[in-house]
């Protein structure tokens, strides 16, 4: 199978680098965390400290793409990349505090991503009439 975003597949020492960078202990971190927790713990900075690392797993277009213009936005779309080769994503949810929207973040493993789509095999033959 040929990869559209990496040359190698990442390791687990690339990935628990990336984590630290978000002040995660490893993937079964189930904390959440926002882009202002990512601002306080520096998280940015810490990622341009391992940039050329990163950018050795990815594809040399796709570096240019994502490794430029870091900021906590698309740094999140980073970790998203590299922690599904390990059967992980990120959950996002919208949260209100003191009038003031907010999206918070967790990791979860592939298998617990709910998926209900509308339409299924058993109300095709409901009929509406």
């Amino acid at each position: 199978m040929k990869n559209q975003l990496f040359r190698k597949e990442p390791n687990d020492e690339i990935i628990n680098k990336l984590l630290v960078c978000f002040g995660l202990y490893n993937l079964n971190d189930n904390r959440h965390f926002c882009r202002n927790d990512l601002k306080k713990f520096n998280s940015v900075e810490k990622l341009y400290l391992i940039k050329n690392e990163l950018n050795e797993y990815y594809i040399p277009c796709k570096a240019r793409t994502y490794l430029n213009d870091l900021n906590e936005k698309n740094i999140i779309t980073i970790l998203k990349q590299f922690i599904k080769t390990k059967g992980y994503t990120i959950i996002s949810r919208e949260k209100y505090s003191n009038k003031k929207k907010f999206i918070i973040y967790q990791l979860i493993t592939l298998e617990q991503k709910n998926w209900n789509p509308i339409i299924t095999k058993s109300n095709l033959s409901i009929n509406f009439e």
